[in-house]
């Protein structure tokens, strides 16, 4: 329990403003987005924070963070809050809300980064680099989102990476206030050589600091980093008007947006690979007919899977993927356009040119690159959730399309989940000519409908016996919090274990709430999803038998 001493501790550090225990206040913090993912179906999680700060700057979180040590607590740091992935996982945890640092530190034209506080948003960062001919990568979540936490502490895959890689690759110096409240900062800022590198001297920590997926708030607190920027040929303060679909912009001539459409997976595939040995395009990304219809026409779309006729012609344009080209020149620009043309070609493709349908490809254009779009996914059923996600090698992430798309027809075909084709995979490739990418099957449901909430939960247990049964790794693990390591770990070297003695190296006293990251008891962890989430006992009842045999070896 927070006492009257700790809280009035951390009154006196950031002020009584800016510190609060008001039931409704924090019952604003315990209801989350994705709860369904860790067994919880009505949004609420099931701790409330002992308390709610928002600290100003690094100074204070920093105070934060040590009285919560002194004082037997945990901390949890948030930015934009969205998602499960947010909650205190437990009692007695100071949530620490970062939005009061919500600036842009700086943007460096040369070098082409910029260095950003926690709140700082995408949508913001992107209007200040569009002014000086320079783009920042946006995930999928949307340009609402907080780019330091995609970078620093999640995954980060996003609509650009073709151009714009991922954030996680993005990160370059980083201020990281550690569980004990030192201060670290790591590459250049830590020799006061500003913030243009995320290593060195020395090792490099950027693999502690964040891994693959990111700690979610278990290893302490990001407040600054420095992200990087890449060139943008587009209009330096582009006008829109309206919303979503109903967006009016001038598209630059320069610019083009495209849909590739293919008879199969392998033609979907060797195009992709294609492009990124031609090094074209600004974007690509796998958004399906089903997605597409689901988020523009919600009402359509019920209709259609209705019809066999009408499903059925739909369903055989599910491989396809959308293409923007964004040139610097009239030259570059036809040049982009014709070897896409005879790509699409040569793989046996349609490539249908949005050129020709103005309306569709101003709120394309700007949707894509704004990230504006991913609230419409919402449209169809009320909620969604994300499965797979591993990134790798493009044959990989094509084959976990497939993997999933049967996997979810099941479901569909019993009536235990919305029908969007089955088929819903999205995302696409990264950096250009390397080819490695990531595909994530979207599947949409009620969350008002106990039966599909229950089904929800059957096919995320579902995807993690097709992980292994396929060698798919992790993907979007993150999602399921700390039980991820648990299920995956076994079968990738044990990566576990290294994440769990980094954890006790840096955060002993398991200060730092990791919840969402390592657990130091996994054998309680293992127990209490069990409990939470029944479907899936046979999954992880063999990590519980494999952890009770670890331990009777140690005796």
């Amino acid at each position: 329990m927070l006492s009257e001493d700790a809280y009035s501790q951390l009154e006196e550090a950031l002020g009584p403003e800016n510190v609060s225990r008001e039931p409704a206040v924090l019952d604003g913090y315990a209801w989350q987005a994705f709860t369904e993912l860790v067994g919880m179906r009505d949004g609420w999680t099931p701790f409330r924070p002992a308390a709610v700060v928002l600290p100003g700057n690094t100074g204070e979180v920093q105070a934060v963070v040590r009285i919560c040590n002194r004082h037997g607590l945990q901390f949890k740091a948030m930015c934009v809050g969205w998602g499960v992935w947010n909650m205190v996982g437990g009692e007695n945890v100071v949530q620490i809300d970062l939005r009061r640092m919500d600036r842009i530190l700086e943007i460096d034209e040369k070098n082409m980064y910029a260095v950003v506080e926690p709140f700082a948003i995408c949508a913001q960062l992107q209007a200040e680099a569009l002014k000086r001919g320079l783009n920042c990568h946006i995930i999928g979540g949307g340009s609402g989102t907080s780019p330091l936490a995609s970078a620093t502490s999640l995954v980060g895959y996003g609509w650009s990476g073709l151009t714009t890689s991922y954030s996680g690759r993005n990160l370059l110096g980083t201020e990281w206030v550690l569980p004990d409240g030192e201060l670290l900062r790591i590459g250049t800022p830590g020799s006061g050589l500003d913030w243009f590198s995320g290593d060195g001297p020395g090792p490099s920590l950027r693999g502690v600091a964040r891994g693959y997926c990111g700690a979610c708030g278990g290893m302490g607190v990001f407040t600054k980093c420095a992200l990087k920027l890449f060139p943008w040929s587009g209009p330096t303060q582009p006008e829109v008007d309206g919303l979503l679909l109903d967006i009016q912009t001038e598209v630059p001539q320069n610019h083009g947006f495209y849909i590739c459409v293919f008879r199969d997976l392998e033609s979907f595939a060797e195009a992709t690979y294609r492009i990124g040995d031609a090094e074209i395009g600004y974007m690509h990304c796998k958004n399906s007919i089903g997605a597409l219809l689901a988020a523009m026409a919600p009402r359509l779309m019920k209709k259609v899977v209705n019809s066999t006729a009408l499903k059925a012609a739909l369903t055989v344009q599910r491989h396809m993927f959308q293409v923007l080209i964004a040139a610097n020149s009239p030259g570059e620009f036809a040049y982009q356009r014709r070897v896409l043309k005879q790509i699409i070609s040569e793989t046996g493709g349609i490539l249908l040119d949005l050129g020709s349908a103005p309306p569709l490809l101003s709120m394309f254009w700007w949707g894509f690159v704004r990230a504006a779009m991913p609230p419409l996914i919402f449209r169809l059923g009320g909620s969604f959730g994300t499965s797979f996600g591993g990134l790798e090698s493009w044959d990989h992430p094509v084959l976990q399309s497939k993997v999933a798309a049967d996997l979810k027809r099941r479901f569909i075909e019993e009536g235990e989940m919305i029908d969007d084709l089955a088929d819903n995979a999205w995302g696409g490739i990264y950096e250009g000519s390397t080819c490695f990418g990531h595909q994530e099957e979207l599947y949409l449901y009620d969350p008002r409908s106990p039966e599909q909430m229950k089904s929800a939960e059957e096919y995320m247990a579902a995807t993690f016996e097709a992980t292994v049964e396929h060698n798919l790794g992790p993907g979007l693990g993150f999602a399921l919090g700390s039980i991820n390591a648990e299920l995956f770990g076994p079968i990738i070297f044990n990566y576990q274990n290294w994440v769990r003695r980094m954890k006790e190296t840096f955060d002993s006293g398991d200060v730092s709430d990791a919840a969402f990251y390592i657990s130091l008891d996994p054998k309680k962890t293992v127990r209490e999803a069990m409990e939470r989430q029944p479907v899936m006992s046979r999954f992880l009842s063999r990590r519980l038998k494999e952890l009770e045999e670890e331990d009777e070896i140690e005796k």
